[in-house]
């Protein structure tokens, strides 16, 4: 894809420059939020362009919605306002971002025609609220209901989701593994949500994004202690995840000790040996072979003597284990962590049928097949690709996938993609709109031509003529093809179902609560006082 670099405050600068910000603060808030819409249109959909985001230590080339609203630096308090919309969306549902700031301009636009013709804006809020319950109820009659067993269903949602990505080229062997992701750490039947948290991401530089992997069991991105000669494989692994450090001993307060000759300081060495032995042949004797040490803030976790016995032992070492890690690792194995060497029993140990440690391009992860009790199901994606940018990017698209994913688990109805749901509520809330009556029918007609603009920019991205195709869509939809979009890969219209171009229910209508919401906040908003 090209890229494209973004400017938003500079095309507000502009605006106001050149006096198009009108000086109500009502319609200027509006004007602003719009300008910021507009932007981000042209990165909707599969053929949309990428934005070039410069900070003082990185470049940044995505086209995902919340990534640009974050990273791009605001002055004015409407812009920051949608921005807070779009991670908003970003944490509910995960996908969407790009579609919640343009249909929340769109909204805003039609707001400034109405107010330009001199409805009072309490009457648009009012109008609004009644809208955005209509249109939920509109959701639910197109919605279709899924199945999870049918797992190419859910393969086309996945799918869909990455279709808009920089990597959707790879998306055929993306959506895959994020569909086998979910489904391992799911009961079909009886979950309603998903823990995204136990889907663990390890990004790794070098290699093909094709190379990106689900690991059949949990993955660490820690490597092996190897001093000493030590294994870097174990079968029928006895694991254990202590937090305390195996070292000389030393006081919690300061001391000092007077050795007077070689002779005591001999002894005083031995003992040390002798201590640091006694633990490790406590450790031994309970049956572990595998010990994961959890990283320690006020002095090493494990010494090199420690580390030599082990080897002699052959009991595999990984050490320096982040904090925020260690609980899913314990989690994942059914271990119990270890806080000192009196609690070290064999029933606070997990049992794993084998540990590897796997090389990609020098960097190692340790890889645990077969765990036999853990007390949560996890999964591991292996992220590969052949650059830092197109690393994160990839972890990006797969996160939103991943959320698509959760969102269908949650409320399990998909809908139509490609402009097919917005043209066909848009017609719907416009019949609606006729057994309104007075400024109410009005305000309703305008807000519903509102919605066609998602169908219009996938148009413009695509090269596609706009008016043309969302008109020929219209026709069908009123002659009952409910299911007709646009296909923006061929160029053609089609029917979105059979051409597995669907997404789910709860991210349409979380992107229609966020923009109405939006909308309707500004619309409060007369002043803005500085402090």
């Amino acid at each position: 894809m090209y890229t494209h670099s973004l400017s938003l405050p500079t095309k507000i600068k502009l605006l106001l420059q050149k006096g198009l910000l009108d000086t109500n603060i009502q319609l200027s808030n509006f004007l602003i939020a719009k300008g910021v819409s507009d932007a981000i249109r042209t990165s909707l959909g599969p053929h949309g362009m990428d934005k070039v985001i410069l900070s003082d230590n990185e470049i940044l080339i995505t086209n995902d919605g919340a990534t640009i609203m974050k990273n791009a630096k605001f002055d004015h308090p409407v812009a920051k306002l949608l921005v807070n919309v779009s991670e908003s969306q970003d944490s509910e549902v995960g996908d969407g971002t790009t579609s919640v700031i343009i249909l929340s301009g769109s909204l805003l636009g039609a707001s400034i025609n109405l107010i330009r013709r001199g409805i009072p804006g309490n009457r648009l809020t009012k109008c609004l609220g009644i809208f955005l319950e209509e249109t939920k109820k509109i959701l639910l009659k197109i919605a279709i209901p899924i199945n999870l067993k049918s797992s190419y269903t859910l393969y086309s949602a996945a799918c869909t989701a990455l279709e808009s990505k920089v990597i959707s080229s790879h998306c055929h062997i993306l959506a895959p593994i994020v569909v086998k992701s979910i489904l391992s750490i799911i009961d079909k039947k009886k979950s309603f949500n998903v823990d995204l948290k136990r889907i663990k991401l390890i990004k790794k530089i070098g290699g093909t994004i094709e190379q990106t992997e689900l690991i059949n069991g949990i993955a660490i991105d820690y490597p092996v202690i190897k001093s000493y000669g030590g294994p870097n494989n174990m079968i029928n692994a006895k694991v254990a995840l202590i937090q305390f450090s195996i070292s000389s001993p030393s006081t919690d307060t300061d001391n000092l000790i007077v050795i007077e000759n070689y002779a005591h300081m001999d002894k005083l060495l031995k003992e040390e040996k002798q201590l640091i032995i006694s633990f490790c042949r406590k450790i031994k004797s309970t049956g572990c072979n595998v010990i994961l040490s959890q990283k320690s803030i006020l002095k090493e976790s494990m010494c090199d003597y420690a580390i030599q016995i082990f080897a002699q032992m052959k009991i595999m070492l990984v050490r320096d284990i982040e904090r925020d890690e260690f609980l899913f690792i314990a989690d994942s194995l059914g271990c119990i962590p270890i806080i000192d060497i009196e609690t070290f029993s064999s029933d606070k140990l997990g049992s794993v049928d084998q540990i590897e440690e796997k090389n990609y391009n020098a960097q190692k992860v340790l890889i645990f097949k077969g765990v036999r009790n853990p007390r949560i199901k996890s999964s591991t994606i292996l992220i590969r690709s052949s650059n830092k940018h197109l690393l994160e990017e990839t972890e990006r698209s797969l996160h939103d996938a991943l959320c698509v994913m959760r969102s269908i688990i949650r409320r399990r109805f998909l809908i139509t993609g490609g402009g097919a749901m917005e043209i066909e509520v848009a017609l719907s809330l416009k019949q609606y709109g006729k057994t309104l009556t007075g400024i109410n029918s009005y305000c309703f007609n305008a807000f519903a031509h509102s919605l066609e603009i998602i169908p219009y920019t996938l148009c413009e991205n695509a090269g596609l003529e706009p008016i043309e195709i969302i008109s020929r869509m219209k026709k069908y939809h009123m002659n009952g093809k409910k299911t007709i979009g646009i296909n923006t890969r061929r160029g053609i219209l089609g029917n979105m179902i059979k051409e597995n171009i669907i997404s789910p229910l709860l991210v349409a209508t979380s992107i229609f609560n966020m923009s109405v919401e939006f909308a309707i906040q500004l619309l409060k908003i007369d002043s803005i006082i500085e402090t």
